[in-house]
């Protein structure tokens, strides 16, 4: 914005020959900020270490100022799902003493849920609080002083009066990150205190030189005697600093500071199942892995964290275009020719394939497999239903044949037929009891539940090991890019679902170093001349 605002100023300027304006006002604002943007372009192209630098900062302010520490997620959590439980406490007595025509008492309502007492709207901001960012950016300069942002939204407390309601700023109450001005101001911020410590190391040389020296933030004056010597002294020190690895410095520090921080970030789960319709067709569907109560709330909990952190930081998704919890990435589903490409793989002895090494055959690994486990499940279920019918049809000949015998009528053919060999030649023989008509349908019975569970080893369906495909928006956005534009093309038959989650705080390599010489300062007529 500030050179936006420079440009219009120079825009201003620009007369024709007659004094008047070329440029319309109205249209200064938009002409400024398009400038701007080609301006900062150009410099980003002429010095490109400068710029890939500046980025670096950038992105690490930005994921410290994003981020909190483990114990501290691990507190929210647990209040969070605390929380939960009191509400569902609470809200069990209060439908109980309904139906039973009482209300509940003060005392047995906190007693509850205790945060509702005292002080709850104290704790509600406190917690809330919870849901934001609260961490600064923080670092050591070259003189060993530590430096800490103070940006901070404002946190406004409505006081009520006589004439009206006025908002004032509540400096009581902890107040949550201003992530992007964490984020912009880092750079200009980190330069500004390298000229500051250089400045006090020049003033304390020049001290036991013997000059007198002043400053105002990088103009350095002293008697013009010794200007000279003093300009001497500048470059020396200039040197002597920059000559000290300070990215390297700042970014083990970062490392050691903030080593127990979590950072949230968007990722998106490659998820599939299939199904058949009655016309053959491959059908998708959703699939995730079941999970206990416990496990799914705290994850369920800490997704939805990481979501408002990210909302909180006003970060962009930028890949896939979506902004809704559940978004996704599929083909048509019913892709005849993509149904024909599957096959059933053996799930008994199959080797999973690293998606880090090959994604796209992880990912149609998963394919596979999701297919065969329908597949199977069908075959389970088809020939489930086709034993319980033989088997029921073959009990119900037995039963009748029974019935028959206790009233001394013999079977027909068109009965026998129905049993198997060795129960029609039981009941020609004439030798079948009522004793051995209830042990030949006892047997009919563990023969059919022999058959039906030796179905799961037959049609193997279950697959213990992990399956997950999670990529990263942050860290992988080629690789999802990758898989976006593989199921687009119809070559996976699985979707991309996005969720968010914390994982452990990281910061990129480092930029490659300039060629720049620093030596040269201590020669070259341009600095601090």
């Amino acid at each position: 914005m500030g050179a936006k605002e420079q440009i219009i100023a120079r825009l201003r300027e620009v007369k024709d020959e007659n004094g008047a304006h070329v440029f319309d006002i109205m249209n200064l604002s938009k002409l400024a900020l398009y400038l701007a943007k080609k301006i900062f372009a150009s410099l980003g192209e002429m010095f490109t270490q400068a710029q890939e630098t500046q980025n670096w900062l950038n992105e690490s302010a930005r994921r410290i100022s994003s981020s909190m520490t483990r114990a501290a997620l691990a507190d929210t959590i647990k209040m969070a799902a605390d929380a939960r439980k009191s509400s569902a406490r609470l809200r069990t007595a209060v439908k109980q003493a309904k139906a039973a025509g009482e209300t509940l008492d003060c005392d047995e309502v906190l007693e509850l849920w205790p945060d509702l007492g005292p002080g709850a709207m104290r704790r509600k901001r406190l917690d809330t609080l919870a849901d934001k960012p609260m961490t600064p950016v923080a670092w050591t300069t070259p003189l060993g002083m530590t430096v800490l942002q103070p940006y901070r939204k404002m946190v406004t407390r409505r006081v009520a009066t006589n004439l009206q309601n006025i908002n004032v700023h509540d400096v009581n109450m902890p107040a949550q990150i201003n992530s992007q001005k964490q984020k912009t101001a880092f750079p200009p911020n980190f330069v500004h205190s390298l000229d500051a410590s250089h400045m006090v190391l020049s003033a304390i040389e020049c001290k036991v030189a013997g000059l007198v020296f002043a400053s105002v933030h990088d103009s350095y004056w002293t008697h013009a005697c010794d200007v000279d010597k003093m300009n001497s002294i500048l470059r020396e020190q200039f040197v002597k600093m920059h000559k000290q690895p300070i990215m390297a410095n700042v970014k083990a520090e970062f490392e050691q500071r903030y080593s127990d921080h979590m950072v949230p970030i968007v990722v998106w789960d490659y998820v599939n199942s299939f199904s058949f319709e009655k016309n053959g067709e491959l059908k998708g569907s959703q699939k995730r892995l079941s999970k206990s109560g416990h496990e799914k709330q705290a994850e369920q909990i800490e997704a939805d964290l990481a979501r408002k952190h990210i909302e909180s930081c006003d970060e962009t998704e930028g890949v896939l275009g979506g902004t809704d919890d559940l978004v996704q990435m599929q083909i048509e589903v019913n892709d005849q020719k993509l149904a024909e490409s599957m096959e059933v793989v053996d799930l008994t002895s199959i080797e999973l394939i690293d998606p880090a090494q090959d994604l796209f055959g992880a990912a149609r690994q998963a394919d596979l497999i999701a297919y065969t486990q329908s597949v199977n499940g069908n075959r389970i279920k088809d020939e489930r239903r086709a034993l319980m019918k033989t088997y029921r049809e073959r009990v119900s000949q037995l039963r009748k044949y029974m019935t028959q015998m206790a009233k001394k009528t013999a079977p027909s053919e068109e009965d026998k037929i129905k049993l198997c060999a060795a129960e029609q030649a039981a009941v020609d023989s004439k030798q079948v009891t009522q004793g051995t008509l209830v042990k030949y349908i006892e047997n009919l019975k563990a023969e059919r539940d022999t058959l039906i569970d030796g179905l799961d080893a037959k049609y193997p369906v279950k697959f213990d090991r992990s399956l997950a495909i999670s990529i990263s928006q942050r860290d992988d956005k080629e690789q999802l890019e990758q898989l976006e534009t593989l199921i687009k093309q119809g070559k996976l038959a699985g979707r991309l679902v996005k969720g968010h989650k914390f994982t452990e705080l990281t910061f990129d390599d480092l930029p490659a170093q300039g060629d720049f010489d620093i030596n040269q300062v201590l020669r070259s007529p341009y600095f601090f001349s």
